[in-house]
């Protein structure tokens, strides 16, 4: 009876690891299937650049982010979308000067194109966009004779952001996959189709935005609908402030008249008077003003260029009279550089204005 009842045990033994030895077998096999899947296949497909674009966003690595998008083939065809047909809305533009400024951004294409790939880089590392201000390079100012800031602005690269995958269509070494993205200013939804082609070792990368410029006239059009309200509903503010401002300028100079080789202490004392109890109010008066409006999404960049005239006119002044009151240079020279950097700004604006004012007689002609 215990022969019979051990080699039972025996036998039950037996099938049990026959049986783990045979789980063992298959789960092997499987883990062996589907890595030799991900890496001999999956990582050779558009799903996978895709979703490694991803990815390698979140986790700020560059290196992974260039392996699924070529932006020296990507780039060069972008900045092309952006920059072609750019002052085809401007009747006030001569033929000939047209052509000169279609030449000069053909000029600097290579390095302009280099400072987008610096902006994604730095984005790319850190998830921060760094301002034009930051910059050390070439594209510091106006040194290229354009705002770098304000192209990459137009450009949308900073507003955008990714949704989902809607679609992947695979054609030999081809791909068109159809991207759901929001544009965060205007909070307008599009679909993006991002073509990509199949490298000689398998990869696949993104190498040409197929309807950018349409996602870009889409929110231009928006944007200068927006404007358009933004401007009717905040004319009055800057009506009367630019009337009242240019009084304050007529009466600054007045005070200002040198009879000998500096300002007089009675000059001084009317000086602060003046600017502590008009212009600096007036200004305060112009940001809490402008803030109070509702503004469109469109126009919010144009909003946050006025606010930051009022900023640093304001923080002008303040400087300027510490600086006077106390025969300060350095705080002077402070004044004015935060002067320059505000008219900077306010040209900025008046050139968004300009540009939208002509799209709506186009709009009106048309």
């Amino acid at each position: 009876m215990e022969d019979i009842i051990w080699k039972e045990k025996i036998a039950h033994r037996t099938a049990r690891r026959s049986w783990e030895l045979l789980t063992l077998i298959v789960t092997f096999s499987f883990l062996l299937g589907a890595w030799a899947w991900y890496f001999f296949i999956y990582i050779k497909t558009p799903e996978y650049a895709l979703h490694n674009i991803q990815s390698a966003i979140e986790s700020h690595d560059i290196g992974d982010f260039r392996k699924s998008v070529n932006l020296d083939i990507l780039l060069p065809k972008a900045y092309d979308d952006l920059t072609t047909d750019m002052f085809k809305d401007d009747k006030t533009l001569p033929l000939k000067t047209k052509t000169l400024f279609e030449n000069f951004y053909i000029l600097i294409k290579p390095m302009i194109i280099s400072g987008i790939q610096d902006d994604i880089s730095q984005y790319i590392n850190t998830g921060l966009w760094k301002k034009n201000e930051e910059k050390g390079s070439i594209l510091k100012g106006q040194q290229l004779g354009i705002d770098f800031d304000e192209f990459i602005e137009r450009s949308n690269l900073r507003n955008i952001q990714l949704k989902q995958i809607a679609s992947i269509h695979k054609n030999g070494k081809t791909a068109i996959a159809e991207i759901k993205i929001c544009e965060e200013y205007t909070k307008t939804d599009f679909t993006l189709r991002a073509r990509l082609e199949q490298e000689a070792n398998g990869n696949w990368q993104v190498v040409y935005i197929e309807n950018y410029k349409d996602f870009l006239n889409t929110i231009q059009t928006i944007q200068e609908k927006d404007i358009t309200n933004y401007l009717q509903s905040t004319q009055t503010i800057i009506d009367s402030h630019n009337k009242t401002g240019k009084k304050q300028q007529e009466k600054f100079h007045n005070i200002m008249q040198l009879e000998h080789a500096g300002l007089t202490d009675l000059q001084r004392l009317k000086l602060q008077s003046f600017i502590e109890s008009e212009v600096i109010p007036d200004n305060e008066a112009r940001d809490a003003e402008l803030k109070s409006v509702a503004i469109p999404p469109g126009a919010k960049h144009l909003h946050a260029l006025r606010l930051q005239v009022d900023t640093l006119t304001i923080a002008s002044w303040k400087n300027f009279l510490d600086g006077m009151m106390q025969n300060n240079q350095k705080q002077l020279e402070e004044a004015e550089s935060l002067h320059k950097k505000a008219l900077e700004i306010d040209q900025k604006v008046s050139i968004i204005i300009k540009h939208a004012a002509t799209s709506r007689e186009l709009t009106k002609i048309l």
